[in-house]
Formats: structure tokens, C-alpha cells, sequence
């Protein structure tokens, strides 16, 4: 596990990540391989062309460079698909964006969330941490964090705010509030509850960015149950010791309505960063002590060819399977030039885990992702630097895909986009290259559904553009 420190946009934050290993398959000449199609740019060119006037530190914006996407399918209607991501980052991000499709991927449309940010016609700054996830009435529901910037830029004023949409994803309704303004509200999620309509959840972390102990850090949880119009008051899920911080907190809904909540954590005095999982059975009003499902010792690493942070923010991405079975996934990386894939498994409802590591990768991984289909296949997407070559002036890196259809006892991998060279980016400095995270959601049972972020030759549109692949 390591500690570090990187940017939301471009404001210090703290990422937490559990360092925790397929086979490497040949890539067609377009960077693909049979199994993964409609590979496509989906972000365009930016809306916000020309700035947004009033909005606390507009000018650092870069259009067109756009990061952190997350993706959902419509239970309702499984070619209607949905991603949302940050656009224009810079110092922050101007808005963030949805992207939506209604013929299982083949062409998108764009649009805004009205009253955002200052872009769309609200009040705050700057968008980060856009989350969307679908109902089983066909309702979607976004979930991000807004800020104020013109203020404390260590601890900038966040509030989480959620949006829902009625048209798969083509026109949002306004904001709704579910955690005030305060100094600082990170790295939030949404998840609709898969069988009961109109109930969603809500999670997200509360920090202090100046790193002055004793910290002032939790977890925190909040519901829906009339479709996203109003949200319950905000309950404390967990809050640390005065050296630790818990981040990127990753809800899933059991067959049994159990809800489960995983955070990465960080102990800052003892160097020990760890994964853990919290339950509810009462739909998030009480939660059960958080149990431990792994350690190791806090590791960051850099580009030994520049001194740049490599992109490593250890956020997990978690699963849940028809059987229960609950997956998660994260970084396994053990130096600049070998890691992988780490994968956490409990087949108790999150009481008891059991990790392994995804077979045959060995180069630097990092940002995966997962997610189950309702046959049970689990797919974990992944950027790894295996085609990187040393002393040729670039960070090559690719994308990938691998699926197990036998609850992880052994996967078939596959090429999905790449090479490209990720050095260089605006956020190079600070291991923020592509995001903190990136999108995978189960098509039901006919495959994957992927949303990534990718500099040139596959960005058109600036820096980076938000792509989309169908396994």
C-alpha cells in the first residue's frame, strides 16, 4: 500500500492505495483484438470554448483535457449506456460532462448537468469525481462534487451534489445538495440499489488537506428513496485514528440488500496503508465496524527517465456477483518497472477476504477497474507500461481487458487500446496523468461495457480524450 500526494484537477489531495499480478496477447494493427469493438472517441471537442467567465481560476483551464470518466448500462434498456467525466481540467476541472448512448455504444451525444458549475449556469467553480449508475426503472443518477475556489486552495469548500435523468442520460434535472459546502468532501460514488427503484446510494470521504495532526478524516453515507429528489441527512460510516485518512470509498448492493462499503485508508505516522469493508443491513442507517482485508507498506513510484510520479492512486473498484461473490481490484505494483493486478474476493458478504493476483502481468499496472455480468464473468480493465522502452523518450502504455468465467480460477486477456505515450500530460508532474480512475460495467450478459482516458494519437480533442470499448 502507499500513501501519496496527488491533485483533484490540480489541488493537493491525498490518494491512499493498497499495493497488493493476463498472459500478454498480440494487438491487431488498429491496437485491438478479436472480442473488443466499437473502440471510439466519445468526449468531442470541448462546450466551453470560450472559458467561463466567473469562475474562480477560469484561465488555468485547458480545454479539450478531460480525465476520471465512470460508466453505467441501463438494467431498463441495455443499449442505452452512459459515462460521465471531468472536462477541461486544469488547476480543477470546468464541469463535468455526460456522455450518453442509446444503440449499445455505436454513437453518443453529449450534454450538460444545468446549474453545475458556473458553466452550466450555477454558481460553483469547478467540477471533480462525476459518478453515474442506473436504476432498474431505467433512472440515472449522477453523483459529483462541486467547489469554491476563490478561498483556502489547500482546503477548498466541496459540497456533493446529485443529478438524475428520466431519458437515459439526454437531459438532467438540477442539482440537489446531499453534503454541504466544507473544507474538504473527496472522492464520492453513487450506486442505485439493482432491485428496488428509486433508492441510491451515496458515499464519500471528509479530509483535511493540511495534514495536521490530529487529522480530521471520515467516511460518509447518505440515500435516496424517491428517485434522486431528496437525500437522508449525511451518517458517518467510519472515522479513523488521528494519523489516518480513509479514501475513495466503493458502495455495492448484496442479493441480500446487505449494503457493503470498501475504503482504502492510510496511516500517515506508521507508513501502513490498508483495505477495508463496512456493512449495513438496515439500507445504511447503522454500519458494522470496519473489518480488515489487507496491508502493506506505504510505496510510491517514479519515472526514472524524468523523475515524474507514475500514475498510481490506489483507488479500488469493487463488484458484486449473482452469487454474492464480492471482487475488488487494485494496484499491486512493487517498483517503477514490475507490478500488476491485485484482486480481493469474499464470498461472505465482505466478512472475510482472500486476495490474489491477476495472472501473467508483471509490468507497472495501474487505474483498474471491475465488474460482473449476470452469468458471473468478471472483467477487470487496466493500464499497464509492459510495451514501455526504456531511454526512447516516451511512457508507453496500454489498455487492457481480462474475463474469468469461473469466479477467477483463470482469465483470458485482451489488447483493448494502445500504445500511447502518457508522458508529458499536463498533470505528468504529479501522477494525475489519466485520473484517479476509469470506468467497467457489466452489459447484463452479453459482455463489457469500458470508459478510459487517452492522451495522442487516440486524443483528437486536446490532451486527452474519453474513450469507449465494447467487450
Amino acid at each position: 500500500m502507499r500513501l501519496r500526494f496527488v491533485r483533484v484537477g490540480r489541488f493537493p489531495l491525498l490518494a491512499v492505495a493498497l499495493v497488493l499480478a493476463v498472459v500478454q496477447a498480440p494487438a491487431a494493427a488498429d491496437g485491438t483484438t478479436h472480442g473488443v469493438k466499437h473502440v471510439r472517441v466519445i468526449s468531442g471537442p470541448s462546450p466551453f470554448t470560450a472559458g467561463c467567465p466567473g469562475a474562480a481560476l477560469d484561465d488555468t483551464h485547458i480545454a479539450g483535457n478531460e480525465i476520471e470518466p465512470a460508466i453505467t448500462v441501463n438494467p431498463a434498456n441495455p443499449r442505452n449506456i452512459v459515462g460521465t467525466w471531468q472536462q477541461d481540467l486544469g488547476f480543477t476541472a470546468r464541469s463535468d460532462l455526460i456522455g450518453s448512448s442509446l444503440d449499445g455504444g455505436k454513437t453518443w451525444k453529449r450534454s450538460t448537468i444545468p446549474g453545475l458549475t458556473v458553466c452550466t449556469g450555477g454558481t460553483a467553480d469547478s467540477a471533480s469525481d462525476p459518478w453515474v449508475s442506473a436504476g432498474p426503472d431505467g433512472t440515472i443518477y449522477f453523483l459529483g462534487i462541486v467547489l469554491n475556489l476563490d478561498g483556502d486552495l489547500v482546503n477548498p469548500p466541496s459540497a456533493i451534489v446529485a443529478s438524475r435523468s428520466r431519458d437515459g442520460g439526454r437531459t438532467w434535472a438540477r442539482p440537489t445538495t446531499v453534503a454541504p459546502f466544507e473544507p474538504v468532501n473527496d472522492t464520492a460514488m453513487i450506486a442505485a440499489h439493482p432491485r428496488r427503484a428509486g433508492r441510491a446510494y451515496a458515499v464519500w470521504a471528509n479530509w483535511d488537506h493540511s495534514y495536521t495532526f490530529p487529522l480530521a478524516a471520515s467516511v460518509s453515507f447518505s440515500r435516496t428513496t424517491d428517485g434522486g429528489r431528496t437525500w437522508s441527512p449525511p451518517v458517518v460510516i467510519d472515522r479513523p485514528g488521528p494519523t489516518s485518512v480513509d479514501q475513495a470509498p466503493r458502495l455495492v448492493v448484496l442479493p441480500d440488500g446487505t449494503l457493503l462499503t470498501v475504503f482504502a485508508r492510510g496511516d500517515l505516522a506508521a507508513g501502513i496503508g490498508s483495505l477495508h469493508a463496512t456493512r449495513s443491513t438496515d439500507d445504511g442507517r447503522t454500519w458494522q465496524p470496519a473489518v480488515l482485508a489487507g496491508s502493506q507498506p506505504i510505496q510510491m513510484f517514479f519515472d526514472p527517465e524524468t523523475g515524474a510520479e507514475y500514475p498510481q492512486p490506489g483507488f479500488p473498484s469493487a463488484a458484486v456477483a449473482p452469487d454474492g461473490t464480492v471482487y475488488i481490484v487494485i494496484e499491486r505494483d512493487t517498483s517503477a518497472a514490475s507490478g500488476g493486478i491485485g484482486i480481493f474476493r469474499s464470498r461472505d458478504g465482505g466478512l472475510t477476504w482472500t486476495s490474489s493476483a491477476l495472472p501473467g502481468v508483471t509490468a507497472f499496472a495501474f487505474l483498474p477497474s471491475v465488474a460482473v455480468d449476470a452469468h458471473g464473468t468478471v472483467g477487470v480493465t487496466w493500464y499497464d507500461l509492459r510495451n514501455d522502452r526504456p531511454g526512447d523518450a516516451a511512457s508507453t502504455a496500454d489498455a487492457w481487458f481480462a474475463s474469468s468465467r469461473n469466479r477467477g480460477a483463470t482469465w483470458r486477456q485482451t489488447h483493448v487500446a494502445g500504445p500511447f505515450d502518457i508522458r508529458g500530460l499536463p498533470s505528468s508532474g504529479n501522477g494525475h496523468q489519466l485520473g484517479e480512475y476509469e470506468g467497467l460495467a457489466a452489459i447484463g450478459g452479453r459482455g463489457f461495457a469500458a470508459i478510459f482516458t487517452a492522451p495522442a494519437p487516440l486524443a483528437k480533442d486536446g490532451p486527452t480524450d474519453i474513450l469507449f470499448a465494447r467487450m
